[in-house]
């Protein structure tokens, strides 16, 4: 499928794709039997993990990060905003979403309905393949195992490189539903609220699949090392690419 998101992202006339990290939340389940490298407990992907919520760091990392946002990248350059079915993804997208109302002084978002707020005119699709489970379950398994880590750590894990691609994979399938719907929306960006690794290899597949990317800019992905809350833009620069890594570090809440 991954081949058909060139075309599919040229027709919609877009030009970056944002891929976001979700804030600092809640740690999974404390109840489970076994636990992976990082110390965390190995999960319930399926349900347990999805209703994670973002902590109160969380929240501050958000609201921290989305001055890079709103400078950088903007709101109203979007076609659509995107999450996965997590609640930490949802919710760190809700974060990046308000804005401070310059007459007002208030904090209006796009699940805002009070009259007196500044209305935001950029829709929020569901994106359930930015969240793995159930649908990759070697990723799954090499990420218990493994923990938090840039792409090329799981790529020197035997059957890694082959598992994360299979996953990118279906996630542009996906993507490219997504940009044949949004095609006659305004905006040349879309941005995507997921988690971890998994943006990564979103990214990769966008690079080298799609937007032909150089490789110092395939190895530069491969060792990028996304923390909360941080992205990875990529602009399409004529029969190439670039990758640019959103990032606050060094910085209190991180």
């Amino acid at each position: 499928m991954s081949e058909k998101l060139e075309e599919a992202l040229n027709s919609a006339g877009i030009t970056r794709i944002v891929f976001v990290r979700h804030a600092n939340a809640a740690p999974p389940s404390t109840t489970g039997p076994k636990k992976g490298s990082d110390g965390y407990p190995i999960h319930d992907w399926q349900r347990d993990d999805q209703m994670r919520p973002l902590t109160d760091k969380g929240k501050q990392q958000g609201a921290a990060a989305r001055e890079w946002f709103h400078k950088d990248i903007t709101v109203a350059a979007n076609k659509v905003l995107v999450t996965s079915g997590a609640q930490r993804a949802s919710q760190t997208l809700q974060v990046f979403g308000e804005q401070q109302a310059k007459k007002k002084g208030m904090l209006s978002s796009l699940f805002c309905t009070n009259t007196d707020a500044m209305a935001m005119q950029v829709s929020m699709e569901l994106l359930p393949s930015l969240h793995p489970a159930g649908i990759a379950p070697k990723c799954e398994a090499l990420f218990d195992k493994n923990g938090y880590a840039p792409l090329a750590t799981f790529y020197d894990m035997e059957g890694g490189q082959e598992a994360f691609a299979e996953y990118a994979d279906i996630v542009a399938g996906e993507m490219v539903g997504l940009a044949r719907k949004m095609a006659s929306v305004p905006g040349s960006t879309v941005s995507l609220f997921g988690h971890a690794v998994f943006l990564n290899a979103a990214a990769m597949m966008v690079c080298t699949k799609a937007w032909n990317a150089d490789v110092a800019t395939i190895e530069k992905l491969k060792l990028l090392d996304l923390g909360e809350a941080e992205g990875i833009v990529i602009e399409r620069r004529a029969d190439t690419c670039q990758v640019t890594h959103k990032t606050l570090r060094p910085h209190p809440l991180w």
